[in-house]
């Protein structure tokens, strides 16, 4: 009977050695399997840095993206306006009458620069229209203005905006139409050339020195705001339109 307790005994010695040994290995298996927390720290700083450039990369790329699209816009709207101003200049009508009134719709004045408290920056005869309206005859003679209207929002951009008043062999009502070409405008400067080369500030067709006659040049300048202020220019040759 001793005998027998004895050999049990050391039976479950061995097994609880046994089981102890698996144990101790098993835990050191998971302690080599897992991250200590320096590693976990030393990751999070990498995946930050990471992250931190790739968005320092899109931001960049979204700036740019955003500069190209205004600048676009910025382009396409001075190229509209020039070549709305290059047609109305290209088609310009003028007809001088023995004591014509300042009033006559054939009058061409062209003021200073425009800028300040903005106006009516020029004004003259024209064949070119925009044609909104289909009832109209194609070709007609237009009283045309282009006026600077300062922002209500924003004191220091001015509106572009182009006047057209039908005034020549049309029955029923005459009505001006107003179209914006430009929001925001910082300047717009007109300068004109005589047929002697010289540069004037003002051409008035009722003036002494420049009475019954029109500019050979017009040279205009327009400046717009964007990202950054930019400057358009271009010049027209005049050729009068007569009966």
């Amino acid at each position: 009977m001793i005998a027998e307790l004895q050999r049990l005994k050391d039976s479950l010695t061995q097994s609880f050695d046994s089981l102890g040994a698996r144990g101790y290995a098993l835990s050191r298996l998971c302690w080599r399997s897992g991250f200590t927390l320096l590693e976990i720290l030393i990751a999070i700083a990498i995946l930050a840095l990471v992250m931190s450039s790739l968005y320092g990369a899109y931001s960049g790329t979204l700036e740019t993206t955003e500069m190209v699209e205004s600048a676009r816009d910025v382009d396409q709207t001075a190229r509209l306006a020039l070549m709305q101003m290059v047609d109305d200049f290209s088609s310009l009508y003028y007809k001088k009458a023995e004591g014509e009134s300042e009033n006559s719709p054939f009058h061409f004045q062209g003021g200073t620069e425009a800028e300040g408290e903005g106006g009516t920056v020029v004004e003259f005869a024209s064949t070119s229209h925009l044609g909104f309206d289909g009832s109209f005859p194609n070709l007609r003679i237009n009283r045309v203005s282009y006026v600077l209207k300062k922002q209500e929002d924003n004191q220091k951009y001015s509106r572009l905006v182009r006047m057209e008043l039908p005034f020549v062999d049309l029955s029923g009502e005459r009505e001006e139409t107003a179209v914006e070409l430009a929001d925001t405008v910082e300047s717009l400067t007109l300068t004109y050339v005589n047929g002697d080369g010289e540069t004037l500030s003002q051409w008035d067709s009722k003036a002494a020195e420049t009475e019954g006659l029109l500019p050979r040049l017009v040279r205009i300048r327009l400046q717009l705001a964007g990202e950054k202020a930019r400057v358009f220019a271009t010049t027209v040759a005049i050729q009068s339109q007569e009966e």
